[in-house]
């Protein structure tokens, strides 16, 4: 089901891509288009809710930019704070990388779009435990199968994933 609705919107592409990871793909997972197909975009929010009642946690950790708009809705449906990760420090006005309101202790789950090494997951994962909260797990879309899972348990972070990368491939 959620492969079809990806290549139903053209967030699959096939070519030659560089990731934010450095790696060269001939697959890009593009989800920044989710939000333009409200219907999609529900059907990927539903889902994302689903996995994450299964779970306790005081708070949504949004990865930007393509985990921003998912982990708002998640947040907004599961009425869960929601604060976000910027990839770099601000530099003007409160000069913050960890934007919303926390409490230390807080158990954030991580929400991203893409998974592939898991390094951007672990750069703001690292973030929020210096700023005293707890992160054991994260969700995102698709899991790549390239060492996010690995990565992440490495460092007691749980990764779970809507489809993996080889799911989508099988269903075209």
């Amino acid at each position: 089901m959620i492969e079809e609705i990806l290549w139903e919107i053209g967030a699959v592409k096939l070519g030659e891509f560089k990731l934010t990871s450095g790696k060269i793909s001939n697959v890009y997972i593009d989800l920044r288009k989710l939000p333009s197909h409200p219907q999609a975009f529900r059907q990927v929010v539903a889902l994302l809710v689903e996995k994450a009642k299964q779970h306790t946690f005081d708070c949504i950790c949004g990865v930007a930019v393509g985990g921003l708009p998912l982990a708002t809705a998640v947040s907004y449906e599961l009425s869960k704070p929601l604060i976000y990760a910027r990839r770099e420090k601000k530099t003007h006005g409160t000069m913050r990388q960890l934007e919303g309101d926390y409490n230390r202790g807080a158990k954030a789950l991580l929400i991203d779009d893409v998974a592939t090494t898991g390094g951007t997951l672990l750069d703001t994962a690292n973030l929020l435990r210096s700023e005293g909260l707890e992160v054991a797990r994260a969700l995102v879309v698709v899991d790549r199968g390239e060492g996010a899972r690995e990565a992440l348990q490495s460092k007691g972070i749980v990764l779970e994933s809507l489809t993996t990368l080889s799911k989508v491939l099988k269903a075209r």
